[in-house]
């Protein structure tokens, strides 16, 4: 990730100075050698247990792995009783905010003319995102299927490790899955309907045949005038025979019917990301037909008056009553099904969402199947990730306790057989809550007065940041000891990204760090309106 930070002016300042979060590595940076994790309660894989055992790792695979292991007489030995130890988790479906096409000299000339067509486009040159990896981390990911964020045919997604070094380092597989869902134009231009945009997929599929097939009768016959050449047309040659997979991202219950269709007409190889509501399709759809990818994101109860409980949402009601238990429905009826933390503020909330969703009938079993060898399998590196093996990646979770509930507690990660303490969330001792007034400063990039707004309860905080440019939503906001941690979607400011801040509070004044993708400032401040600050014990 650059770190040099341009000057701008104007808006573009604002978003160049708002940076935030010092993009925390979540590893302390030993090379692999020899290890054995030994007293530890280990999972191989859903449905096996070793209640006290020994895993040994040797360059980044594991060596051995069982009750009665010998520990090799070079190892670094690591007493972990008490812990347990699960394979990696895999996430599935992870957004990354890609620069513009216009403005990205990654994407090739000769392109499609609607700018939301970019299968052309690869998420791999931005692969490696220090506050993404981040973020996965701390709910022990270890691996992660990254995909292009926004447009009609998005581009290529990669398949990733999340440890240290460069993008060359961690890629496992370069060009996974092309990436679509009905997009429709936000400035008005076409398609600025559903309809627009369902034409558009199936032109663009049938293009890309055309193209492939007038490629292929040139090349018989290269007598004959030379097509045009398309990129886009060319990316998705592939896709439209049916030989490459596609991932079909779906916004309603009713666009998975509208996507299941479209995949059906051509034949297409497709993996269907789930809404959260497939609930209300139950008997109405082939849950077995394609493989799924679901977010575990649960909504919060809806609040009732209880002098009119006759006004209540009916549809806020039965989604927060149905939602737990949408995953075991699928998997009840013959789906395939890997969890995803997309649809979430927090990556690490999924533990708690699916502690609920086993109280709802899903087992636990199939809560880690989901996160680790379904996945592997759906990516094709059930060879080397998903269970704890002989041979395969040293991807480590290491947890006190359960991974699946409310209070889980990662403790350590292993990923390609580098150790790494995970940060450690320290109980609140102060409440951000009320308004607050911060100059940033940015040293050359200049000065930039901001308004921050905390709402609701240190356990549960929710804000947003008030700039020139509007009001941005803050995104896992969360306090620890006295600090206050936070980001910014960076991407409405004209910033592919995010803006992340580390801000402490003494009283009414605070003071802090930041990380935008321009570069690292500084912060300082006053609370101007909220409750009396009160030290809390």
């Amino acid at each position: 990730m650059r770190r040099v930070f341009k000057k701008r002016v104007g808006g573009a300042l604002c978003a160049a100075v708002l940076a935030a979060l010092p993009a925390v590595p979540a590893f302390a940076g030993q090379e692999p050698g020899v290890h054995a994790l030994t007293g530890a309660r280990i999972i191989p894989a859903p449905g096996e247990v070793i209640e006290s055992g020994t895993l040994v790792i040797r360059n980044g695979l594991i060596e051995a792995i069982g009750a009665d292991v010998e520990i090799p007489a070079e190892a670094r030995v690591w007493e972990l009783e008490g812990a347990t130890l699960y394979p990696g988790l895999i996430e599935s479906f992870y957004p990354l905010s890609l620069p513009i096409p216009e403005d990205d000299d990654m994407v090739p000339q000769g392109g499609h003319e609607n700018p939301l067509v970019t299968p052309d486009r690869s998420a791999f040159p931005y692969a490696h995102d220090e506050d993404a990896y981040a973020k996965l981390q701390q709910a022990g990911f270890t691996t992660a299927v990254l995909v292009p964020k926004s447009g009609l045919f998005r581009g290529r997604s990669v398949l990733v490790n999340l440890g240290e070094g460069g993008v060359g380092e961690q890629v496992l597989t370069r060009d996974l899955t092309q990436v679509a869902q009905l997009a429709t134009s936000a400035d008005g231009s076409y398609p600025g309907s559903l309809m627009g945009s369902i034409a558009l997929f199936r032109q663009t599929l049938l293009d890309a045949r055309w193209h492939a097939a007038a490629q292929k009768a040139f090349e018989a016959n290269p007598r004959q005038q030379r097509p045009e050449y398309n990129s886009a047309w060319d990316a998705l040659s592939e896709v439209a025979t049916g030989r490459e997979p596609i991932v079909l991202e779906s916004q309603s219950p009713q666009d998975i019917h509208r996507l299941i269709a479209l995949a059906d007409e051509f034949g297409l190889d497709a993996i269907l990301v789930g809404n959260g509501r497939e609930y209300l399709l139950e008997g109405r759809l082939d849950t077995a037909g394609h493989p799924w990818i679901l977010p575990v994101s649960l909504p919060k109860a809806p609040s009732v008056d209880e002098e009119h409980p006759e006004k209540a949402d009916l549809m806020a009601l039965r989604h927060w009553d149905q939602a737990p238990a949408n995953a075991q429905r699928l998997l009840a009826g013959g789906a395939t099904v890997a969890f995803t933390s997309h649809g979430s503020s927090d990556a690490k909330k999924i533990h708690e969402h699916l502690a609920v969703a086993i109280e709802r009938g899903l087992t636990a079993d199939q809560a880690l199947a989901a996160l680790t060898t379904t996945p592997a399998k759906m990516w094709g590196i059930a060879d080397r990730a998903g269970t704890l093996e002989v041979g395969k990646m040293a991807n480590v979770v290491v947890t006190e306790g359960d991974l699946f509930t409310d209070k889980v507690k990662i403790t350590a990660l292993w990923i390609d057989g580098v150790h790494s303490e995970l940060k450690e969330i320290k109980p609140p001792t102060v409440d951000p809550a009320g308004s607050w007034d911060i100059t940033i400063d940015a040293g050359p990039g200049g000065q930039l007065q901001v308004s921050l707004a905390f709402t609701g309860t240190v356990e549960d905080l929710s804000g947003s940041v008030s700039t020139p440019q509007g009001s941005l939503a803050m995104l896992d906001a969360s306090v620890s000891g006295e600090s206050v941690e936070f980001s910014i979607d960076s991407t409405p400011l004209g910033m592919p990204g995010t803006i992340s801040f580390v801000m402490s509070i003494d009283g009414d004044t605070c003071s802090g760090t930041g990380v935008a993708p321009q570069g690292a400032f500084t912060f300082k401040g006053d609370r101007v309106s909220g409750p009396k600050p009160e030290v809390i014990r």
